[in-house]
């Protein structure tokens, strides 16, 4: 067994030196832990060892983690370029967004009670504990905030534009990871980290063009929308591990059930304090404007925060990077063809340098 020097902060290692010594000499792992300036509290939990390469099962959960992210890049790059098209083609953008981000938390919330369902063959302990019930009350609103500011993004710019400024979130999900869990990112990866900012600026001063409703949309507020929410998706990710590795005996699922409850919740209670979306939703109805194409925009979005907690549970945050970056690429290639987008050479060159 093994642990990857990358993934552990001083106090990780440090606690690795506590159970070494511990084993060889024989003495109490919990009075060397409290003599250490370097360890860790105790309600955060430390990385897990990884299981042998000949394991079966470590092999099995290994394939699981590829084949999931593999689906993540899918979902990441068709959920953009299916919400773009669905909200500027004629006959196809008459639905309310709101609705929309409401339904694919309905549907990711029904996938997570099922599988809390199947595996504790009750709900029970989903609402058990209320401090804890209230604590994913944060996420959950930060979460739906970025759904919302991600439709209004794609909006106001291109997908291959969208999808490119969207990386920012890795910047974002890191500063916020060092200010919170008081660890370091070694020299490599905040070289690749300006590398990526670089990118983002090289896109932005040379925008892609695309057909006239993406050449009418207003820059401006795409990119503020887009920025801010990669500053929701960062602090959210981050807050839910702080939650997913504390003291709490609650599983990801039951976690991905309370998020999914309240933004649901969280959504319709926005609906209705809207005068305008009351409106509308009064006078057409709440399904007014769903399409074949509206449904499966929302499975897809639905679907990608289950996708996401497979590959965090099988794999690990960098499989969940490289599907994100993968996903630019295939989104590029998908929208220059369905949209008719131009893409520059400085375009490319700035995409190139984020992946």
């Amino acid at each position: 067994d093994f642990i990857e020097p990358d993934t552990l902060g001083r106090g990780d290692e440090e606690e690795v030196e506590l159970m070494v010594e511990g084993a060889e000499s024989g003495d109490d792992i919990e009075s060397r832990r409290s003599s250490s300036p370097h360890s860790k509290p105790r309600g955060v939990a430390a990385p897990a060892l990884a299981a042998s390469a000949s394991d079966p099962l470590a092999i099995s959960a290994s394939l699981t983690a590829l084949l999931s992210a593999a689906f993540l890049v899918l979902q990441n790059s068709t959920a953009v370029l299916i919400m773009r098209y669905t909200l500027v083609k004629q006959g196809e953008n008459e639905y309310l967004t709101q609705t929309a981000v409401v339904m694919g938390e309905l549907l990711k919330t029904t996938c997570s009670f099922g599988l809390v369902f199947r595996q504790e063959g009750t709900l029970s302990g989903v609402w058990e504990n209320k401090v804890e019930l209230l604590k994913t009350s944060a996420p959950a609103l930060l979460y739906l905030l970025q759904n919302n500011l991600q439709y209004v993004a794609v909006q106001n710019l291109t997908a291959s534009t969208f999808q490119v400024v969207y990386q920012l979130k890795l910047l974002t999900t890191a500063i916020l990871w060092v200010l919170v869990f008081r660890t370091k990112l070694s020299r490599g990866k905040w070289i690749a980290l300006l590398v990526l900012v670089t990118g983002i600026v090289i896109v932005r001063s040379d925008p892609a063009k695309g057909f006239s409703a993406a050449s009418a949309s207003n820059m401006t507020t795409g990119l503020l929308c887009t920025i801010a929410a990669c500053c929701t998706s960062g602090l959210a990710g981050v807050y839910f591990e702080v939650l997913l590795k504390g003291s709490s005996k609650l599983t990801l699922w039951q976690r991905n059930g309370q998020l999914g409850a309240y933004s649901v919740v969280i959504g319709l209670v926005g609906i209705v304090l809207s005068p305008s979306q009351r409106h509308v939703v009064s006078e057409r109805g709440f399904f007014h404007g769903y399409t074949s194409l509206t449904c499966l925009s929302i499975c897809i979005q639905g679907g990608g925060g289950l996708l996401i907690g497979v590959v965090m549970k099988y794999g690990n945050v960098i499989y969940k990077d490289i599907a994100t970056a993968l996903a630019v690429v295939v989104a590029c290639i998908g929208s220059s063809w369905l949209f008719d987008e131009e893409l520059s050479l400085n375009f490319l060159s700035g995409a190139g340098m984020v992946i």
